[in-house]
């Protein structure tokens, strides 16, 4: 993270430093995953604590000559889980307009959600940036969040992902191949608690705090 990320992080906690939770539940958080079949990536590592070795979140269970991955975008609302979708092939501005077209969208639709009381967040993305879909914002009257550089631990989104990723390790049995794991991301998708979900929308006053408190820096998210 450069000195000029840090300034830009810092300014924008300055600007939403007064947002309740209230106010963050207005805004519709999205991104992209890759979520892997396991044993696709080679080594990995893991911190446990005293005594959790054998616990069923900490152990990476294998597919025999498995690999490959599923990529996907999803959103999250105050109201409910928003709309989760397979991205097939490269992902690039007009795939993504497709996916705002039918999967934002049907995500306001579904959760009866007015368009105009909304924030949508991405990050800075050249594809989530690129005048194809700013032009489309604008076309749909679609106010977009102003977002940070490298901020990942502001996006309560990022969450959800890792959340969603240590429910399909602890699956018995284990998806098999893209197809198995694609419907087992709906699934447990399906399953996220709302409970969960607004814990999250309300720790963000606490995020942006933090944030300053780290004057633009890291911090523990």
């Amino acid at each position: 993270m450069t000195d000029a990320h840090k300034q830009k992080r810092l300014e924008w906690a300055k600007d939403h430093a007064d947002w309740s939770a209230d106010n963050w539940k207005a805004v519709i958080f999205s991104d992209e995953s890759k979520f892997n079949l396991f044993g696709s990536d080679g080594h990995s590592w893991c911190w446990r604590r005293q005594g959790e070795e054998f616990d069923a979140w900490y152990t990476k269970k294998v597919v025999k000559h498995g690999g490959g991955n599923v990529i996907v975008w999803g959103c999250i609302t105050a109201e409910g889980l928003g709309w989760i979708s397979r991205i097939d092939g490269n992902m690039d501005a007009v795939l993504y307009v497709e996916i705002l077209n039918n999967d934002f969208l049907g995500t306001l639709h579904d959760l009866d959600i007015n368009k105009t009381n909304i924030y949508f967040q991405q990050d800075n993305d050249p594809k989530h940036t690129s005048k194809l879909a700013q032009d489309w914002f604008k076309k749909k009257k679609v106010d977009t969040l102003s977002w940070p550089p490298n901020s990942l631990d502001m996006s309560i989104i990022e969450h959800v992902w890792d959340y969603l990723d240590r429910r399909i390790c602890t699956r018995l049995p284990l998806p098999r191949n893209r197809t198995e794991l694609w419907e087992a991301l709906v699934e447990e998708w399906g399953n996220i608690e709302e409970e969960y979900i607004t814990r999250l929308y309300e720790s963000m006053p606490v995020r942006v705090q933090a944030l300053l408190d780290a004057k633009g820096g890291h911090t523990k998210y």
